[in-house]
């Protein structure tokens, strides 16, 4: 028996429930300090550059909501070191802002994963999560980018400063 393949499109079209881009006031409770670092998986330098642009437009975020912020840096993965950043004590109130970054120079293109999460005894515990994805011009791709996922980061991190611990 054969499937048309119209009947195919319409199984593969069934709805599909979203992932949630909000971050509730119960996963937000109790957090202090938000550590930041990106990862990334390039070594196209207005890719990487983006990881700079976005912690610096998300410092000013975090500090106006009066959590500490502990900003890691760059690392990269894929080149040999493969680590992620540590700080050197972490405080026990602490959620994890992490950016994940891949870049191309030819053709110019980038995508961006952020996680915010809770480090626990069994792993990551994933309180929310967003990306974006963009091909063009670099220095659009990499500004868009880091500008619209900062803007994304305004409402989570204001739940997190609405929820610190007092």
């Amino acid at each position: 028996m054969r499937f048309s393949s119209i009947a195919l499109f319409c199984c593969l079209a069934l709805p599909v429930q979203g992932q949630e881009r909000a971050l509730s006031s119960e996963r937000a409770k109790g957090y202090q300090s938000v550590i930041t670092q990106c990862v990334s998986f390039t070594r196209a330098s207005f890719a990487n550059a983006a990881c700079d642009d976005l912690r610096t437009r998300i410092d000013p975020l975090i500090r106006a909501e009066g959590l500490t912020h502990v900003a890691l840096g760059r690392t990269e993965w894929g080149f040999g070191s493969d680590v992620y950043l540590t700080p050197s004590t972490t405080p026990p109130d602490a959620v994890h802002l992490t950016l994940s970054l891949r870049g191309a120079d030819s053709p110019p293109a980038m995508s961006l994963t952020l996680s915010l999460y809770k480090q626990t005894p069994n792993g990551r515990l994933v309180l929310w999560e967003d990306s974006g994805l963009g091909s063009g011009e670099k220095a659009f791709i990499a500004n868009g980018l880091s500008q619209g996922l900062a803007q994304k980061l305004v409402p989570i991190i204001e739940t997190l400063g609405q929820n610190k611990k007092p």
